[in-house]
């Protein structure tokens, strides 16, 4: 019958010692032992795998053949135990493992790519798993466990979602996007810095598709209505980007973030719109269930990338 072994690590790197030393007093002051004891453990080695290790006398002290065979394997074995816990400990620290990340589509265009480029030149060793999702897409994944963060639009109460954490990241100003030839923009206008809500009242609106911005539209709409007028909507189409062409075109105006006023579109004019219209949060948003060290570590490189971006 086959014998089980219990041999200990420690029992290991004391025979090491005694392998690399060839002497039991000078491998016991290494390990910082008595010599009794080091070789009461030895002895003991031998004995769990039923083989000598070393050939002992008064004067020397020498490898057996199975104790040749057995200092390779042992030093190999310690190598893999080091390995195996040096990865363990910087998954724990968040440096080296998966994290999945949603982002909502206005954000693919500035702060999101700045914000990987970055956060993969800190942790290398992490993969990252992207996926563009609307807010409500997003929270529920969350909830579900199928996402560890999401970058959200505006957020939400807590009230509703009492089990998502968020963080603001960065607020920016709402944008009025018009076609450059714009009678606002007109006679000596084009010097205007800021456009206040109301001037857009008697304006026709383009707004991206509701399902790629379910929460964004209505809040644009009422923000609308507190400046005390109905926006005539008459298309919602595509993503925010092909707003922009829409915009461009003269079918209408349209109200984005700050974020898609640093794209290059040909024909287009942003002007920030004025107080009071709130500014527009994107938030990060991950479980309180989650425990992934790697949250830290994204939501803090996140907050680098937008003071960096402030600074320029």
């Amino acid at each position: 019958m086959q014998r089980r072994s219990n041999m200990e690590l420690r029992n290991i790197r004391y025979f090491l010692a005694v392998a690399e030393e060839l002497n039991f007093r000078r491998a016991a002051e290494r390990l910082f032992i008595t010599q009794p004891s080091l070789s009461a453990q030895l002895k003991k080695l031998e004995e769990e795998i039923d083989a000598r290790l070393l050939d002992r006398d008064t004067h020397r002290v020498s490898l057996t053949a199975a104790g040749r065979s057995f200092a390779e394997s042992g030093r190999r074995i310690l190598r893999d135990v080091e390995d195996c816990a040096r990865t363990v400990r910087r998954i724990a620290r968040g440096e080296m493992g998966r994290l999945s990340v949603a982002f909502v589509p206005s954000l693919g265009h500035g702060l999101l790519p700045r914000i990987m480029r970055r956060y993969r030149r800190q942790f290398p060793q992490m993969e990252l798993h992207l996926v563009e999702m609307d807010t409500p897409q997003q929270i529920e994944a969350i909830g579900d466990n199928r996402l560890d963060v999401g970058f959200i639009g505006l957020g939400i109460g807590t009230n509703t979602a009492s089990d998502i954490k968020m963080e603001t990241v960065v607020e920016e100003r709402l944008m009025a996007v018009l076609p450059e030839d714009h009678p606002l923009l007109a006679n000596g206008q084009r010097q205007l810095k800021s456009l206040r809500l109301s001037s857009l009242a008697n304006e026709r609106f383009v707004l991206a598709a509701r399902h790629s911005a379910p929460l964004y539209n209505p809040w644009v709409i009422l923000l609308c209505q507190q400046a005390g007028f109905q926006p005539q909507v008459i298309q919602e189409t595509g993503q925010p980007v092909t707003v922009l062409n829409y915009v461009a075109a003269g079918i209408g105006v349209s109200i984005l973030p700050a974020q898609f006023s640093r794209l290059s579109t040909a024909g287009v004019r942003f002007l920030p719109l004025s107080h009071p219209v709130p500014l527009y949060r994107y938030c990060a948003a991950w479980s309180k269930r989650n425990e992934h060290s790697a949250l830290r570590h994204i939501v803090r490189v996140a907050h680098e990338v937008v003071a960096l971006t402030s600074q320029t």
